[in-house]
This record gives structure tokens, sequence and C-alpha cells, in this order.
């Protein structure tokens, strides 16, 4: 018997009809991935980068900035200490908690370099960014939702208005508020090397914030404080400020995603 009745049979690898052949062959690159399905992967990237412990570290530091503000709020006198207590979490722990979390979205570096290692794979550059700002978005505002009612349940007293209510306004205010300062940091995060143009808004708004002018009314914390029955940039209204910040977070997010494009 020779070798050749052991030998296996020939297999068809190159494209055909057949049962054993391959398909046609693919020679143009794949279709990018669409919208939402980068949109998500950005989202989850940066939740990833988010939940870590210097991110924990972060938010337990702001509660307990918030926790001796209050002790020191309430041995000044119980009368205004909800107030007092609100602003120094409005001017100081949100800011700087969202800073955190906005570096942490983009893994401390510019924002166009932090999506390349999921964009190399198709999917488009200023999708993945867009999900990336919209996940520090979303943190930054459930963040900031909880210091400010921590900050109202701990300096509440009885001669205050209701708890529930003053809880609710001053979450929501939080959580526009901190979206908006993720947007402006998200923002910074595409210029200068490592993202390091995040830390142009935060000095600007710390600087000028306060003011009643028109930059006053450019960044969040002035906005804040007229919501929160502080004086009013540009004597608006407590819509108008809202109005102001709903449309800033909106803007800077799309800016910034539309200059990481390919």
């Amino acid at each position: 018997m020779s070798d050749a009745d052991f030998s296996t049979p020939d297999r068809v690898t190159l494209p055909g009809r057949g049962p054993r052949s391959l398909g046609p062959l693919q020679l143009a690159p794949p279709p990018p991935a669409r919208l939402a399905a980068a949109v998500r992967l950005g989202a989850e990237a940066a939740r990833a980068r988010i939940v870590r412990r210097p991110t924990a570290l972060a938010a337990l530091l702001g509660l307990a900035l918030i926790a001796v503000s209050t002790v020191i709020e309430r041995r000044l006198g119980s009368a205004g200490a909800v107030d007092r207590v609100l602003s120094g979490t409005f001017r100081l722990v949100i800011p700087l908690v969202t800073f955190a979390v906005t570096a942490a979205a983009t893994g401390h570096d510019r924002l166009r370099e932090a999506v390349w290692p999921l964009a190399r794979y198709g999917a488009a550059r200023r999708h993945i960014a867009l999900g990336t700002i919209l996940g520090a978005v979303a943190a930054s505002a459930a963040l900031a939702a909880l210091f400010a009612v921590v900050s109202v349940v701990l300096a509440h007293s009885p001669g205050e208005p209701p708890l529930l209510r003053d809880a609710f306004q001053s979450a929501w205010i939080g959580a526009l508020t901190a979206a908006a300062y993720a947007a402006w940091f998200s923002f910074g995060a595409v210029f200068w090397k490592r993202g390091r143009g995040r830390w142009i808004p935060l000095v600007l708004d710390l600087v000028v914030g306060t003011s009643t002018g028109l930059l006053g009314a450019m960044f969040p914390r002035g906005n804040a404080q007229n919501l929160l029955g502080g004086a009013s940039t540009l004597h608006l209204s407590q819509p108008a400020s809202s109005a102001i910040l709903v449309l800033t977070t909106a803007a800077l997010t799309v800016m910034a995603s539309l200059l990481c494009r390919e």
C-alpha cells in the first residue's frame, strides 16, 4: 500500500463556494462603530478609570471637609448653618472633587490621547471622547448631589425650612453645577500635554467666578451662587442661571468631543 493511500484529503483554503472553502475575502476596512456603541464604550472606559481608590479617597475627603465645616458652623450658631455649610461645599468641595473625577476619567492625560486605545479599533475618536465626557459628567453630578444632601442633613436644625425640600433643591443645584464644572475641565483637557489645560478653567473659576460681571456669568461658581440665594451675576434670574449651566455643559461637551476628531 502506497503512502498516497494514507494521505489526508486536500482542503480548499481559497475563497469559493464549496462547503470547506473560505468565505469571500474582505479587502475593505470594517465600518466604524456606530455612534451609540462608541459613546457607550467611552462612558464605560471613563467609569472604569473613575471607580478606583483615588476617586474614593477624594470623595471621602470631601465628606470629611463637609463634616468639619458643619461642626465649625454649628458652634458659631445654628441659625443659617445650612447656608454657610452649603456655601463652603459649593466653593471648595464640589469643584475640587469634580476636577479629580474628570482627570481620572481621562487617565490624567490629554483627552485626545486618552480615547485612542479604544478609537484605534475602529470607533470614531470624537464619539469615544463624547462618551468619556458624559461619564465624567454623570459621576461628578452624582457625587455633587451627595455632597449637597449631606451638607443639608448635617447642618439642618429644627428652625430651618423643611429638610426634604432643602435637600432636594440643593441636590439638583449641586448636580447641575458639577456637570458644568466637568464639562469645563474636560474641555480644558483637550489642550496641552497630559491635558494640563484643565487647570485653566479651575483657576479662572476661583479667581473671577464670584464676580457679578460677565466673567462670573460664564463660570459655574457665580451661577451656583445665584441659585443658592446669593448675589446674582449680571442681575440674572435663577432660571437664567440654571439655563446657563445647562447650555454651558452641552456646548463644552460637544466642542471638546469635536476637537478630538481624527
